[in-house]
């Protein structure tokens, strides 16, 4: 089993962040002074789109291109018949 090597538990900051109840949060802080809930990493992109890069300068242009070659196409279509 691990054995903890950091500072005893007494000498590590707390979170400090308020709660509903109105006390103060017990959890022991990160380096930012925060704790994992209040304010700790991030959890990434929110958006899947954004994360994935369908909004990329590229994809929007990829997008219109596709549209005016499908007018083009429902104009011909329209002609032929």
């Amino acid at each position: 089993m691990n054995k903890w090597k950091g500072p005893p538990h007494d000498e590590i900051q707390k979170c400090g962040a308020k709660t509903r109840s109105g006390g103060f949060c017990g959890h022991y802080s990160m380096r930012n002074g925060r704790c994992r809930y209040h304010g700790g990493k991030s959890t990434g992109a929110k958006n899947p789109r954004v994360k994935h890069g369908m909004y990329t300068k590229v994809a929007m242009k990829e997008a219109r291109l596709v549209n005016k070659l499908i007018r083009e196409a429902n104009k011909v279509v329209v002609e032929v018949t």
